[in-house]
C-alpha cells in the first residue's frame, strides 16, 4: 500500500510578505491576492520596514531621547506620550482628536494641546 504524500498534493504558492524590523510582526499575502502592496500604515525608513505600532513607539522613544538622562520618570512618561501624539497628528492631521487619543491611550485634551503646540488644526469633514 502506498502512502499519500500530502505535501505534494498542495500546490506551491508564492507568498508576498513584509516583516517589521523592530517587532518582527509579518504581514503576508498569497498569490490569490491581486497586486499585494505594503500596508499603508507601514513605513520604509532607509530600506528598513516598520509597522504602525513600532513607529508610534519609536516616536515616543524619540521624545524621551530629547530629555536629560537623569530626567524624572514622570517627565519621561509625558515626553513619550507627547511624542506618540505628535506622530499621530503628523501622520494623519485630519483624523479626529478622539481617534488619535484612543490610538495613543490618552485624552482628547492632550491631543488638542499637541495640535495647538504644533499649529496643526484638523480639516473639518462635511
Amino acid at each position: 500500500m502506498m502512502e499519500a504524500n500530502s505535501a505534494a498534493a498542495i500546490p506551491e504558492q508564492s507568498i508576498t510578505a513584509w516583516t517589521c524590523a523592530r517587532c518582527e510582526m509579518t504581514v503576508t499575502f498569497t498569490d490569490d491576492t491581486k497586486d499585494p502592496r505594503l500596508p499603508t500604515t507601514w513605513s520604509s525608513e532607509n530600506g528598513v520596514l516598520y509597522c504602525l505600532s513600532c513607529r508610534r513607539e519609536m516616536a515616543g522613544d524619540a521624545g524621551v531621547e530629547e530629555l536629560d538622562e537623569g530626567a524624572p520618570s514622570e517627565d519621561r512618561q509625558r515626553a513619550r506620550s507627547q511624542g506618540r501624539i505628535e506622530f499621530e497628528i503628523r501622520r494623519d492631521p485630519d483624523r479626529p482628536d478622539n481617534r488619535i487619543a484612543k490610538a495613543c491611550h490618552t485624552s482628547t485634551v492632550a491631543v488638542r494641546k499637541a495640535r495647538a503646540r504644533l499649529g496643526i488644526a484638523p480639516q473639518l469633514r462635511p
